[in-house]
């Protein structure tokens, strides 16, 4: 395919209706890769590009699907973005950034809460926190998951100092737990909410509290390039796959007179990861405490400054 003769006969482009991109200067291949050349991205949408070419500054307008695959992705990846930009004022997750808790229920069926700022403007992005609940607030009156880091992470004071987007999913029971179908569906909706609101994918941080806490241990190992930081209370993994979480910052917790949840199992964790090389996970067991922990632990300033403080990749 001859780039510039394709671009020669789009006569009827039709003009987009993005806004100008510009400074996007690359180089770009036809999808045979029969040439190329290097230009300024001008305009874009779904079907089409227009480019002026740094040779000469001609404009060429292009359909998308005659350029390279990695031309595509990348125009992709800025509708994408812009999507994102706007995501807090329209778009399908719009309606949920209210400064409130919204209920709603995802397309595979996972009931949530959610927690956005609508004053937000997309120029930033925004961590997304997770809040896993335990085994007796497991259901479908998406209720009874209000609990735990929901409370601590939402107050005004501390949306002001490290303002979030917040999620907190229900279990629909404590038989099936974090795991399986259930994960597969909570990184679903991860993924949803991150495609069309300005959530920073760098910053998705991940805690729980017993059931939470395994459940949080679980989808860590399943899915260790998701998080960024990981807080487990009063829960337990599998030491055998330690290795696997040994790059993520974890922050582990478990009070020593748990009686539902031996403290053995965080113990475990800890030293396995520890074993396996890791060298960002740190471990508190609380002197005296029994398994209802997470109003103690949730409270601590320093939890919230080291949860914020980690990004993906530094």
């Amino acid at each position: 395919m001859n780039l510039l003769r394709t671009a020669a006969a789009a006569s009827l482009f039709l003009a987009v209706s993005s806004p100008l991109f510009s400074a996007e200067k690359r180089t770009w291949t036809s999808a045979d890769g029969s040439a190329s050349f290097e230009g300024e991205l001008l305009e874009f949408d779904a079907s089409n590009v227009k480019i002026k070419r740094s040779a000469d500054f001609q404009i060429f307008p292009l359909p998308l699907d005659k350029l390279s695959a990695a031309d595509q992705t990348f125009i992709r990846g800025l509708l994408r973005e812009q999507a994102r930009d706007v995501g807090v004022k329209e778009g399908p997750h719009a309606d949920k950034v209210t400064g409130e808790w919204v209920k709603a229920t995802s397309p595979n069926g996972l009931n949530y809460q959610f927690l956005g700022n609508p004053k937000w403007t997309g120029e930033e992005r925004y961590p997304l926190l997770i809040w896993l609940h335990g085994a007796g607030q497991s259901g479908s009156d998406n209720e009874a998951q209000m609990g735990g880091a929901t409370k601590a992470f939402s107050t005004a004071e501390n949306q002001e100092e490290r303002p979030c987007f917040i999620l907190a999913p229900q279990c629909p029971s404590r038989d099936i737990g974090w795991k399986n179908e259930v994960a597969a569906n909570l990184m679903a909706l991860i993924a949803d909410l991150t495609d069309h609101l300005p959530i920073d994918e760098s910053r998705i941080y991940l805690t729980g509290s017993s059931m939470g806490g395994s459940g949080s241990w679980y989808m860590a190992t399943n899915y260790p390039d998701a998080f960024a930081a990981v807080a487990p209370l009063c829960g337990g993994g599998d030491p055998k796959k330690a290795d696997v979480l040994k790059s993520i910052p974890i922050w582990v917790f478990h009070g020593d007179q748990d009686p539902e949840v031996p403290v053995d199992r965080s113990r475990s964790m800890f030293k396995a990861i520890q074993d396996a090389g890791g060298e960002v996970i740190q471990y508190s067991e609380l002197a005296g405490e029994g398994h209802l922990i997470s109003g103690i632990v949730y409270a601590k300033p320093e939890l919230h400054e080291w949860i914020f403080a980690q990004r993906k990749g530094g």
